[in-house]
């Protein structure tokens, strides 16, 4: 059984669990066990109802001990949906009255690729039923944008679903050409797709996922090509033991979602090339995989793996990862520059302030993960370089970042209480809802909170060390300031997951050595 097969078979008890299997109760299907079961939720995050996608590929690929109550399952949790979905025919994760365009898409395309992978298993009435349960959300995708920042991986969601929809029911929306448009429209020169405000490699493998189903669907030779370019990207971030991403990513992810990549490893070399060396690092546990991950980030996780499982093919693969090379690459649109040498691999993110991943070829393990300079004040507050500045340049291999504080709010039952009211009322509205997620984006994400004091850094890449030269002009009451290795400087749910590479990285870098100008 190939490796993707096996964790998706090892998870099958894990997602069943998620569902309220009772069928006297009213909540029957609801997969969100800490509103149905633990009751401690005031709303149903519907992100888990997708989990139909692997379960669905679980009986097609026989991996099902019993197909029909599987099946049963199955039907429950689509039969759910219409009295999770609020007025518009949207779905929530957040908070009531989301209307959230991702989790719309997200619960779509799952639900119609069920029914694609059970066609010949359910009846003519029961897809006619699925799929008008699913019209509500194709048609809330359609006529709604998601307004509060670029994010590739969301808009191809709704591509996914919207091709897919046309696919199974003859229609003819013309929606995903639209989504398609903005994707392509803020693609990179370089390859990578926007998330937030650059290049996230982890991220870009997910996008990757739903494109494929989308291209899949609709063969089109200007989607492959973005899709080609793509891949040339993040085959510089595929690391020496078999990982990606980190925080030299704009969203920091280091979750690996191999769907998109494995489906065009048949007919791509580069491709073929990510997914051995992926999979490498999958047979090693190198990797933050389904059964690893919280319940919000799980059922996209683990369709991925389904998905791979549903698509995987023999490719012998003819290039050499970029990893074994000896070479610089400068991305200059991501503002990140890439040393290989004979000792190690190394890839600084300069428009973050220059936070650093570095590997050991000696041994294949990481050798260091530095998220920048990180201060904090007398009263309380943390400050850092890392946030990213689209000004900064790496000429001479120096930078000149500055220091911005980190919010780090969290909830309150004040503020918990505000955002319930919020949301009974002026959330009903998609436009007032929008504008807010505008300014909790600004405020946890993209906002730059400038404070007096900046650091001049030098790097100095030699072949078997680094040396990184520092000035800093220390921001007023500062009481500690330096490197102290991984952190992240804003937020994001889907980072921050504990890696082996928090392990394996040694106490002090063999290759990396800071110092004071």
């Amino acid at each position: 059984m190939s490796i993707y097969k096996e964790i998706l078979a090892e998870n099958l008890d894990k997602l069943l669990n998620l569902y309220d299997l009772d069928p006297s109760s009213p909540t029957l299907g609801y997969g969100d066990r800490l509103y149905w079961g633990w009751k401690v939720s005031d709303f149903p995050n519907a992100t888990m109802q997708g989990g139909v996608h692997s379960l669905a590929a679980a009986v097609k690929l026989g991996l099902a001990d019993n197909d029909p109550f599987y099946l049963k399952v199955i039907d429950n949790v689509i039969r759910a949906l219409p009295v999770i979905q609020d007025g518009k025919g949207a779905l929530q994760e957040a908070y009531p009255n989301e209307h959230s365009f991702c989790v719309s898409a997200l619960v779509a395309f799952d639900v119609l690729s069920s029914i694609k992978y059970l066609d010949e298993k359910i009846s003519v009435d029961a897809k006619r039923d699925y799929l008008e349960i699913v019209r509500p959300l194709i048609n809330f995708i359609t006529n709604n944008d998601e307004v509060h920042a670029i994010i590739s991986n969301h808009l191809a969601t709704g591509v996914a679903a919207i091709t897919l929809w046309n696919r199974l029911t003859g229609e003819s929306n013309q929606r995903y050409q639209e989504l398609l448009n903005v994707i392509y429209e803020h693609q990179s020169d370089e390859g990578w797709y926007k998330e937030y405000e650059s290049a996230d490699p982890g991220y870009q493998t997910l996008c990757l996922y739903y494109l494929s189903s989308a291209y899949d669907d609709l063969q089109d030779e200007k989607l492959r090509e973005s899709i080609r370019k793509s891949e040339a990207f993040l085959e510089y971030f595929i690391h020496p033991d078999g990982t990606i991403g980190g925080l030299y990513g704009s969203r920091n992810t280091e979750v690996y979602y191999p769907g998109g990549i494995v489906y065009f490893s048949k007919d791509s070399s580069t491709a073929a090339l990510i997914a051995e060396e992926m999979k490498q690092g999958v047979d090693k546990g190198e990797h933050i995989l389904p059964q690893h991950i919280d319940t919000g980030n799980y059922v996209p996780c683990l369709n991925s793996y389904a998905y791979a499982a549903m698509n995987e093919s023999e490719m012998p693969n003819e290039l050499q990862a970029k990893h074994r090379g000896i070479f610089e690459k400068d991305f200059d649109d991501a503002g990140i520059y890439i040393k290989s040498t004979d000792a190690y691999y190394c890839i600084v993110n300069y428009k973050k302030g220059g936070t650093l991943k570095v590997f050991d070829k000696s041994t294949g393990k990481i050798d260091l993960v530095d998220g920048g300079i990180f201060g904090k004040t007398k009263s309380g507050l943390s400050y850092s370089t890392q946030q990213h500045d689209s000004n900064l340049s790496f000429n001479d291999q120096e930078i000149q970042p500055s220091f911005y504080l980190i919010d780090q709010t969290a909830f309150t039952p004040t503020r918990m209480i505000l955002l319930r009211i919020l949301s009974a009322t002026m959330f009903k509205s998609t436009r007032l809802g929008n504008a807010f997620k505008k300014l909790v984006v600004k405020k946890l994400m993209t906002g730059k909170n400038k404070i007096a004091g900046n650091a001049n850094r030098k790097f100095e890449f030699l072949e078997t060390k680094i040396v990184i030269t520092e000035k800093i002009e220390t921001p007023r009451n500062t009481v500690q300031i330096g490197h102290i290795g991984k952190f992240k400087a804003i937020h994001m749910a889907s980072s921050g997951y504990y890696h082996h590479q928090d392990v394996d990285q040694p106490s002090t870098s063999k290759i990396v050595e800071f110092q004071e100008a």
